[in-house]
């Protein structure tokens, strides 16, 4: 970020360098001499007027990663074959290859795509043929009029039904016309219900490089203008939009065009009157053809057996083709190399023309012809209203029977996989195929209890927060619901065993807020995981703006509920300029800067958290960071299998073992989920926590009570114990052993929690009243 605009030849003096950044500067051309740096093994060039790269550069051997993002490229430097590149980015110059092969604006790709994007670029001439082909995307609340902009901008004879069914989903329907030299455009139209229950899964079809028509209905004045055109901008990119003013009737609509002109400025191209009958059609038309023809990439030549594959499938009468079918078309159309056919593919995904999931064990398998059907399919699963009275809980047998119809029959586990890509369900864990539609939970929160002291808290504020965010944080950590029941629409309770978590999100118009708060050992740990999840949701909205904030420690807002927030951006700004206190805008108090910052996580804290002994995590980069994030979620996954919640805890002296180990297998033989310590423990575990964290997943409790009472279990543990059950409500089941005629005093306190005494004998109907004890179903 200097201003050079050359290099002196005597930077190839430097043959013991090994990482030169150059980016932000005004360079034009790199002296030949450059291929000297015999050593160097990362350059970036990002942000400056490069247009060719000398053939020397050839000569860097050891350079592993070459960032090329936003100069002036127009051709493909031919000398990149020479490197044994592991990362490059191309991304932002004006290369005839469209962004979703060559990769978005300041991302890296790996050899492979590199060597892919020659592959494209080499086969792009005589054999190449220019795709004029777009989106238009209609928007707007449910009942506007998108059904009958979308049909007449197709055929404007068609006649309106003032009756017409408002659109459930979306659909998909093809307008062409034609260009000036002969060639013929075509416009994918897609119409989107309205409704507020598809929002979320709308936001996965609103793409960059398209045209979008916002449509505002005169009658009911209710169009959410702010929502609508924060969500394009948001999803949309840069891509144009026309306010369709749909004055039904011939009633005015009046919309403040100043004031929207101003408030998203360059975004908003035309508003244009109409009531789709006889006046305004003409004018939306030619405005459509007008902007759907500039848009970026529009005409790029694409090889001519790619342009045939799209076809191919397009023409396909089938809503999804396996990989095998896939594979022999690619073929007959003259792709034969398997790589290339899956490059095919992922293009056609990432623009929106069919869906493969080519990471997805189920998914992998299959091609998704028409993504509106898969979508459609969806939709009748949120929108059913058996599943809505049931707070979004359904079973895989609810699901086929909705999925019934012809076209979606024998496709029920790809369908569920589909919906849990989306993060609209996840699989209830201990309850075999049962899911739940998180955008359907209840809005009231069930009743928990929750200590709101020596918590750690941040907060994530949003500029404009789309819809979903939580549920799809659900999603994500289901696993780790408290119970599998502390969660509703706009919150969730989390556990790992060692930490609780409460997340509340509040939503404002436009803006909104979630709010992370983390009590318990290992607090940070549960933080750092939660909070890595919400940032990787965050980051696959590329224009989001969120703020991320923590409460003040200082004196006055540790004892206040309505402490002083600071912006980290804001922290790391003081730290970067030697600062290392910040004044409370509350109390006027200093306070230190790394004391606030302690509760985020850092490389540092992950060294006790690791099994691996002497391991150390220091100066980690992002890629690594995220590694070690993933490292932990997979480990308390693992070691608290889906939460998983016990029916009983078998608490016991060592010498009535055998008895109670019979009692053990004879509950798992009924299908219920005992614990019992030599089971469960795993070795190395500390039994105190162990205690503390399976009593917290445990529905109830079973004292075996033998001639020696609980021994040394009860003298160690039964504190713990007993006041978490106390605490829980846990109810408590005395299990007399032969020899044993009443409970021991030292437990006659516990006669409040007890739901049946069991006498113990070993006959049927003994263990029968167990499992009532248990289960609370006698019989």
């Amino acid at each position: 970020a200097n201003q050079l605009s050359a290099l002196p030849a005597e930077i190839g003096q430097l043959t013991n360098l090994q990482q030169l950044d150059l980016s932000a500067n005004q360079l034009s051309a790199l002296p030949a001499e450059i291929g000297q740096l015999t050593n160097l093994q990362q350059l970036d060039l990002s942000a400056n007027q490069l247009s060719a790269l000398p053939a020397e550069i050839g000569q860097l051997t050891k350079l592993t990663q070459l960032d090329l993002y936003f100069n002036e490229f127009s051709e493909l430097p031919a000398v990149l074959k020479q490197l044994s590149l592991s990362s490059i980015d191309l991304s932002g110059n004006p290369l005839p290859i469209p962004p979703e092969i060559i990769g978005v604006p300041d991302s890296f790709q790996d050899a492979t795509v590199l060597q892919a994007i020659f592959d494209f670029y080499e086969s792009t001439d005589e054999n190449s043929v220019p795709l004029y082909e777009a989106k238009f995307l209609i928007v707007g609340e449910g009942g506007a009029g998108k059904t009958s902009l979308a049909k007449k901008v197709q055929d404007p004879d068609y006649k309106l039904d003032p009756e017409e069914d408002s659109t459930h989903g979306i659909d998909v329907i093809q307008w062409r016309f034609p260009l000036d030299k002969g060639q013929e455009f075509r416009v994918n139209i897609w119409d989107f219900g309205g409704q507020e229950i598809y929002h979320q899964t709308h936001q996965f079809f609103l793409t960059e490089r398209s045209l979008y028509a916002l449509v505002a209905d005169t009658r009911k004045e209710n169009t959410d203008f702010p929502y609508w055109l924060n969500a394009i901008e948001l999803f949309g990119g840069d891509s144009p939009v026309l306010v369709i003013k749909n004055e039904k009737g011939n009633r005015p609509c009046n919309v403040n065009e100043r004031q929207l002109n101003s408030e998203f400025p360059n975004r908003i191209k035309r508003f244009l009157p109409t009531n789709l009958d006889d006046r305004g059609l003409d004018e939306i038309k030619a405005a459509i053809q007008e902007y759907i023809t500039q848009l970026d990439f529009v005409g790029t030549p694409l090889p001519k057996p790619w342009v045939r594959v799209r076809y191919a499938l397009e023409n396909d009468a089938r809503n999804t083709i396996d990989q095998h079918d896939y594979f022999a078309l690619c073929k007959r159309n003259g792709v034969t190399e398997s790589d290339e056919m899956l490059r095919i593919s992922d293009f056609l995904h990432k623009l929106g023309i069919c869906l493969h999931f080519q990471t997805d064990r189920v998914l992998k398998h299959l091609i998704i012809l028409r993504p509106e059907w898969a979508t459609n399919a969806v939709y009748a699963i949120v929108k059913n209203d058996i599943v809505a009275a049931a707070k979004g809980l359904f079973t895989r047998t609810d699901a086929e029977t909705i999925w019934a119809e012809a076209n979606y029959a024998n496709l029920g586990d790809e369908l569920l996989q589909l919906m849990e890509n989306f993060n609209l369900c996840y699989p209830i864990p201990g309850l075999p195929d049962a899911y739940i539609a998180p955008q359907l939970l209840d809005f009231e929160p069930p009743s928990y209890d929750w200590e709101a002291t020596n918590t750690l808290t941040l907060r994530y504020e949003y500029d404009f927060m789309p819809k979903g965010l939580l549920t799809r944080l659900i999603v994500r950590l289901y696993r780790w619901i408290e119970q599998q029941q502390l969660v509703w629409r706009s919150g969730v309770v989390l556990t790992n065993g060692r930490a609780r978590a409460e997340v509340i999100e509040t939503y404002r118009p436009y803006k909104g807020e979630i709010r992370l708060c983390v009590s318990g050992i290992h607090s940070k740990e549960l933080l750092s995981i939660i909070a890595n999840e919400l940032d990787q949701i965050n980051d696959s909205f590329e224009k989001i703006k969120v703020a991320k904030k923590i409460p003040c420690n200082c004196e006055e807002c540790i004892e206040s509920e309505d402490s002083h927030y600071y912006s980290l951006h804001t922290l790391d700004r003081f730290l970067a300029k030697g600062r290392t206190e910040v004044v409370c805008e509350k109390s006027a108090l200093d306070v230190p800067i790394r004391g606030l910052t302690a509760v985020i996580p850092t490389a540092e804290m992950f060294v006790e958290l690791r099994d691996e002994p002497g391991q150390r995590f220091t100066g980690l980069d992002k890629p690594a960071m995220q590694n070690t994030y993933d490292y932990l979620k997979r480990q308390h996954t693992e070691y608290y299998p889906a939460n998983q919640f016990y029916d009983v805890f078998l608490a016991h002296n060592s010498q009535d073992k055998p008895f109670v180990r019979q009692v053990y297998q004879q509950l798992k033989a009924l299908g219920l989920q005992p614990w019992l310590d030599e089971e469960e423990v795993a070795p190395g575990r500390n039994f105190h926590d162990e205690i503390q964290k399976i009593i917290r997943q445990t529905k109830t409790a079973a004292i075996f009570l033998g001639p020696q009472g609980l021994g040394p279990w009860q003298k160690v543990e039964q504190e713990s114990f007993i006041a978490e059950c106390v605490e829980r409500n846990i109810p408590v089941i005395p299990v007399l052993l032969p020899g044993v005629a009443k409970i021991p005093d030292e437990l006659v306190f516990l006669k409040r929690f007890i739901r049946v005494i069991f006498q113990a004998d070993n006959d049927e109907a003994a263990l029968d009243q167990l499992r009532w004890g248990i289960t609370g179903n006698k019989g």
